[in-house]
């Protein structure tokens, strides 16, 4: 697959998940959009076709495939082959003329094209390299915590990557960043005797730890530099972040129980008024779209067999249907 048809069939898979987000959003486990997302990353990616007798492209196919429709292409072809056979011998010359000089617009357009996005492609790189060695150095003015509540918290949640709990005055708000050593950033300023906020925010970035977003942002950031000309990528780069942190504060509510909506609401907008800037290769506790966040935690509901079942089926019909290509059988058939 070219690099347009890979965008292609990416675009349709976003748009797919867009609608499939605006109706269901409420309705269904947050978890759900993200591997949904994770699905159109991969078809942003994988540089090959995966037929399938189930994706829209085949269905789209047969539809078109009618007999009517090929006796009149037929038609048109034995008409065509008829009048070139008339002039093939006076149009020759001709013929190659014309085929060279197109050859050689469309030569120069590929260049061109080819040229504009390997510029657009490197400035996007180079902005998010700039903004990860901007990371690295607030990282590494970060001291480590020494406080009781932290080093409960950390021997309670073992994991096989060693987690470090680390604060910073560069920082307004909690993130996570780090793939194979994840390190839990605190600001400076947090109040670490209001042991409720510091339960709700050390259970929000370990779901992060725990579902490696770090990695699976990295993914995205990628996809994002690889296709920055198509404007549904950076609708899904944008609803893919949220998506994330819409998933952990549902877990959290899960954990905690439906009591806590209220209190972990108040600590979003505590959170919401600080700003840490931009940093991509972070998971950040706060983001713009509060207001989202603390609906979505309001009319979080118990999961059911009922949901789960949904969700599964909504995964596995927008994986058949936009995830896969048409099937080349039918096409080698009609040649």
């Amino acid at each position: 697959m070219t690099l347009l048809e890979v965008s292609f069939a990416g675009a349709v898979c976003v748009i797919a998940v867009v609608v499939i987000r605006i109706i269901a959003l409420n309705r269904l486990p947050k978890q759900t959009f993200v591997v949904l997302w994770k699905i159109a990353l991969v078809r942003l990616i994988l540089p090959f076709k995966i037929p399938s007798a189930l994706s829209i492209y085949t269905l789209i196919g047969q539809i078109r495939s009618t007999p009517a429709f090929l006796e009149a292409e037929a038609d048109k072809a034995a008409l065509a082959i008829s009048r070139e056979s008339l002039g093939i011998v006076q149009g020759m010359r001709g013929m190659e003329y014309s085929a060279s000089k197109q050859a050689a617009v469309n030569l120069a357009s590929v260049s061109v094209w080819f040229v504009v996005w390997c510029v657009g492609m490197l400035l996007l790189a180079v902005f998010f390299m700039r903004s990860y060695l901007h990371c690295r150095l607030v990282f590494r003015t970060a001291l480590p915590v020494r406080n009781a509540c932290a080093e409960q918290w950390i021997k309670e949640h073992p994991l096989r990557r060693r987690i470090s709990i680390r604060q910073s005055d560069r920082i307004a708000t909690p993130l996570t960043y780090g793939i194979f050593h994840p390190v839990i950033l605190m600001p400076k300023q947090t109040d670490w005797k209001n042991t409720g906020q510091l339960q709700y925010i050390f259970a929000h970035e370990y779901e992060h730890i725990c579902r490696f977003d770090a990695l699976t942002k990295l993914m995205v950031l990628y996809a994002l530099c690889i296709h920055w000309f198509n404007p549904f990528v950076w609708v899904m780069f944008f609803l893919f972040n949220r998506d994330m942190e819409l998933a952990c504060d549902e877990s959290v509510i899960r954990q905690f129980g439906d009591r806590a909506r209220s209190a972990y609401s108040f600590v979003l907008i505590g959170m919401a008024e600080r700003n840490s800037g931009l940093m991509p290769f972070c998971n950040h506790f706060s983001k713009n779209a509060v207001e989202e966040r603390i609906n979505a935690i309001m009319k979080t509901k118990q999961m059911t067999m009922i949901t789960s079942l949904s969700a599964c089926l909504i995964v596995l019909v927008t994986v058949c249907l936009f995830a896969t290509s048409a099937v080349t059988s039918a096409d080698s058939n009609m040649e």
